[in-house]
């Protein structure tokens, strides 16, 4: 019966969740952004094969492990219990641990699929470029497997108990310890098989231990609430339909003694002034938009010459339509509606001055790196 009901309930979240991207992934998006970019993934993929990327010299393997470790974070266990459940699962213990266990089963399939996935993807770089064995791909895979599984069921053991900074003391450790595994691998297979055989021995008492599910079940059918409305949450708050909520500070994290930037206190350059400051105080906003122009950057140095104009015009894009999203957010707070002398008028021009900050500027740039390593590639040539 717990494998029946969680089959059921794993397609309805299925079900949710593809409404919820359908809000941003219309046709034109998919034609346009989706598409174009599963293509360029697989020219890169392609290309890797006759033609390692560059940076494979200068980066050991033992490096490039490293952020392989964000492979093993990719998606959480999930239960997909409810606080409407309470009810019955205190009537029947053993439904609940069923629905547990078979949650735990699902996650190790997802760990399967997830390693899977990255490690075919990456094979041009292990084999064309580190020309590494196959005996030493199928230990990083399963090394990997066991690494995505535990952060998996670690993850959701320390947020039923509450444990804060003690898990994000543990996230440091497990970092260290998981290089120190990938390093023995190449270097010290006493290491890399103890390392393996500890994590492999907490995953199986994960997996087989639950103690007292009851006295935990509240925070669980949170944390399952707080999963389902992951992506749903964001899309609002990028859109700028919905606030996020905001932690109520004395002072402002940044810039604390804030000192106006323009001498000239006009309605449009007041309205510029407060949008910069709140994008910068804003810690969500800013870490997204920055995370994007990183991997744009990234992306532009490290990709072929044919695919830098490409994801460029995307960059181009994609950048306006995120600051329009920070900018709906800014002028639908109550404090930039209140705020006298405002009209659509000034909102443009303010929005103007606003935007060669946050999105000229860095955009510029993009183009002049572009166009520097295009000019540097003809003179290779």
């Amino acid at each position: 019966m717990g494998r029946a009901e969680y089959i059921t309930r794993l397609k309805k979240e299925t079900q949710f969740q593809k409404k919820v991207f359908r809000m941003v992934l219309d046709w034109s998006i998919i034609v346009y952004f989706v598409f174009p970019a599963m293509v360029i993934l697989a020219v890169i993929h392609y290309r890797m094969w006759h033609s390692p990327p560059g940076w494979t010299s200068t980066i050991p393997v033992e490096l490039f492990g490293l952020s392989l470790y964000m492979g093993t974070l990719i998606s959480p266990m999930r239960t997909f219990v409810a606080q409407a459940d309470e009810l019955f699962v205190l009537q029947k213990t053993e439904f609940y641990k069923s629905l547990i266990q078979h949650g735990k089963y699902f996650a190790v399939l997802k760990a399967f699929i997830e390693i899977g996935v990255v490690i075919v993807y990456l094979l041009p770089v292990f084999v064309a470029a580190y020309s590494i064995s196959n005996s030493s791909i199928v230990g990083i895979f399963t090394y990997l497997f066991i690494w995505n599984i535990f952060q998996k069921l670690i993850e959701r053991w320390f947020f039923i108990r509450r444990i804060i900074w003690r898990r994000r003391l543990f996230s440091v450790f497990s970092f260290a310890l998981y290089g120190a595994g990938f390093y023995g691998l190449f270097h010290n297979q006493s290491i890399f098989i103890t390392i393996s055989s500890l994590i492999l021995i907490a995953v199986v008492c994960l997996i087989v231990m639950e103690k007292d599910p009851i006295r935990h079940f509240q925070q669980d059918a949170e944390r399952e609430q707080k999963e389902k409305w992951k992506w749903a949450s964001f899309i609002m708050i990028q859109s700028g339909e919905v606030d996020s909520i905001r932690k109520t500070r004395k002072y402002p994290l940044l810039n604390k003694n804030s000192r106006p930037i323009f001498s000239e206190r006009t309605p449009e350059k007041i309205l510029t002034e407060m949008y910069w400051k709140w994008h910068v105080r804003q810690g969500k906003q800013i870490k997204f938009y920055l995370s994007f122009m990183s991997v744009s950057f990234g992306a532009i140095v490290v990709l072929p010459l044919n695919l830098k104009i490409i994801v460029l015009i995307f960059a181009l894009i994609a950048g306006y339509k995120i600051q329009q999203g920070i900018w709906k957010a800014f002028i639908n707070h109550p404090f930039a509606r209140n705020i006298n002398k405002i009209n659509e008028d000034v909102m443009a021009r303010a929005k103007r001055l606003a935007f060669k900050a946050t999105w000229l500027i860095p955009m510029s740039t993009l183009k002049v790196l572009t166009i520097i390593l295009f000019l540097l590639n003809i003179f290779k040539l």
